[in-house]
C-alpha cells in the first residue's frame, strides 16, 4: 500500500486524510538517508567554508560516461552542476563523496561574471551562460577537475543554455534572441527572435526522449510566458494566469515531454503537458518545511529515473517524479457511476468496483493512462453483462508512477456507494441465485 496515504473518499466527493500532493514525492530513506534538502551547513562541511551560497541559479544533472557501468541500476549516480551566481562559481560533485568548485567572479579565462544557466554532456563538456561577460563559457571536465576550454561569444546578455543531443541553444535576454549552434565553433547560428527570453529547455535527439519530436520551451516576456518552439515557430503557449503563478525562472522537459517551470516568487513548481496545458503545481509557499521552497530557481530532471534537482536561495532540493489526480469527482444514480479527474503524470492505473465482501464486481480500467483529463463510466453490470445486486459497493482507483518511484510509491482512493439493482435472493440451500 502507499508510503504516503490511502486517500478515503467520503460522501459525494473525494477527500483525503492529509491531502498530500504526490505529483512530486520524496525518495525513500535508503536512497538518500532522509536528506532531501542540502543547505549552507552541508556546503560548509564539504568545502570547509570556502564558498557560501550566493544567488544560486541554473542547475543540471548528467550521468558521466566514466561513471556509467554495465549495471543499469546505478544510472541514478549523477554529476550535478549548480551555478552560484553571486560568487561566480560552479559547484559540483567531484565524485560521489566529494564536492568541487570552479571559477570566481571576474573576466579571466577561468572566471565567470554573474552566470545563470548551465548544461552538460555525458562526455564532460559543461556550458555556462556567463552573463556578465557576454559569453557562453565552454568548460571541460576531466576526472574530478573542471578547466576552461573555449567560449561562444557575441551576446548582449546570455541567460540560459540547453542541449538537445545535437544542438546548443542559448537565450539572450537583452537581444531578444534564441540562437542554435551546431557546435561551440559554429560561426553562423540559426537565430529566432523572441521577447525577453530567459530560461530554455530543449529535447529531440538525446538518449532519453521517449520518441517525442524536437522542440524547445522558452521562458519569454520577462518571466511571464512559456513558449514552445518547433522549427522556429511558436507551437504552444502558457501564461502565469494558467497556473496561478508569479514568475517563471527556469524550465525543464522530462522524458515524456512534460514541461516543468520553477517559480521563485510563488515558491512553487508548475507542471504542463507537452502541449503546455496546465497539469498541477507543487509547493505550499516560502519556508523550510518539506512541502515548501525557499525561492526556487534552477531545475533539472534526470530522464532515466525521474530524479528532480531544484536550486533555491540557500541550497538545493532533491525529489522524484510521482503522480496524482486533481479535481477527482464521483457521481452515481444508483444504476451506475462516473468517475473523472486530471492525472498529473503518466501512470499505471487500475480502477475496480468491489462487492461488499471484497470480491471484484467489475474492472473498469487496467493499464497506462497519459496525463490530463479522464472520465470512466460504469453501467452497473458485471463482466458477464448481468446487473449487480442491490447493495453497497466500493470504487477503488490505484495509481503507480512509471518512473523509478513506482517501486516505492503508489496511491489508492476508495469510495463507498449504493446500487439500486435487483435484490439478491438465496436458495433454500443458502446458495445465491
Amino acid at each position: 500500500m502507499s508510503l504516503f496515504l490511502i486517500a478515503m473518499m467520503i460522501g459525494s466527493g473525494f477527500t483525503t486524510d492529509h491531502d498530500e500532493n504526490t505529483t512530486i514525492v520524496f525518495p525513500p530513506y535508503g536512497h538518500c538517508m532522509g536528506i532531501y534538502r542540502a543547505g549552507q551547513d552541508q556546503l560548509t562541511m564539504l568545502l570547509g567554508g570556502m564558498i557560501q551560497f550566493d544567488d544560486p541559479q541554473g542547475i543540471t544533472a548528467v550521468l558521466p560516461v566514466d561513471w556509467d557501468t554495465s549495471d543499469p541500476s546505478d544510472d541514478d549516480e549523477l554529476a550535478v552542476y549548480g551555478v552560484n551566481s553571486g560568487s561566480g562559481h560552479i559547484i559540483y560533485n567531484a565524485s560521489m563523496y566529494a564536492l568541487g568548485f570552479y571559477g570566481g567572479q571576474g573576466s579571466g579565462p577561468d572566471e565567470l561574471s554573474s552566470p545563470h544557466g548551465i548544461a552538460a554532456t555525458t562526455a564532460g563538456a559543461v556550458y555556462v551562460a556567463d552573463t556578465g561577460n557576454h559569453r557562453v563559457a565552454v568548460l571541460k571536465r576531466s576526472g574530478q577537475r573542471i578547466s576552461p576550454d573555449t567560449f561562444i561569444e557575441g551576446f548582449s546578455e546570455p541567460w540560459d543554455v540547453a542541449l538537445d543531443g545535437r544542438y546548443i541553444w542559448v537565450t539572450d535576454r537583452a537581444a531578444g534572441t534564441v540562437s542554435r549552434y551546431s557546435s561551440s565553433s559554429d560561426q553562423s547560428p540559426v537565430v529566432v527572435s523572441v521577447n525577453s527570453p530567459t530560461g530554455i529547455a530543449a529535447t529531440g535527439y538525446g538518449e532519453y526522449t521517449n520518441g517525442h519530436s524536437a522542440c524547445q520551451v522558452v521562458i519569454t516576456d520577462s518571466g511571464t510566458v512559456l513558449r514552445k518552439l518547433v522549427d522556429g515557430e511558436v507551437a504552444a503557449t502558457a501564461e502565469l494566469s494558467d497556473c496561478g503563478g508569479s514568475f517563471f525562472n527556469y524550465v525543464e522537459i522530462d522524458y515524456h515531454g512534460n514541461v516543468w517551470a520553477t517559480d521563485s516568487i510563488g515558491c512553487r513548481i508548475h507542471k504542463f503537458d507537452p502541449e503546455l496545458s496546465y497539469l498541477d503545481s507543487w509547493g505550499q509557499g516560502y519556508g523550510t518545511a518539506d512541502d515548501r521552497f525557499m525561492n526556487p530557481t534552477g531545475l533539472a530532471i534526470w530522464d532515466r529515473f525521474g530524479q528532480i534537482f531544484v536550486a533555491e536561495s540557500s541550497g538545493a532540493r532533491y525529489f522524484w517524479v510521482g503522480t496524482d489526480i486533481r479535481n477527482l469527482s464521483f457521481s452515481s444514480d444508483g444504476r451506475g457511476c462516473t468517475v473523472s479527474g486530471k492525472l498529473t503524470e503518466k501512470a499505471t492505473m487500475v480502477v475496480n468496483i468491489y462487492n461488499s465482501d471484497g470480491t471484484i464486481a467489475r474492472n473498469l480500467f487496467s493499464g497506462r493512462q497519459p496525463p490530463g483529463y479522464f472520465s470512466m463510466d460504469w453501467d452497473g453490470t458485471r463482466l458477464q453483462g448481468q446487473d449487480v445486486y442491490q447493495g453497497e459497493y466500493t470504487l477503488s482507483i490505484n495509481l503507480e508512477p512509471i518512473y523509478s518511484s513506482r517501486t516505492y510509491f503508489d496511491k489508492t482512493w476508495l469510495h463507498d456507494f449504493h446500487m439500486d439493482g435487483p435484490e439478491e435472493v438465496e436458495q433454500t440451500t443458502g446458495e445465491r441465485i
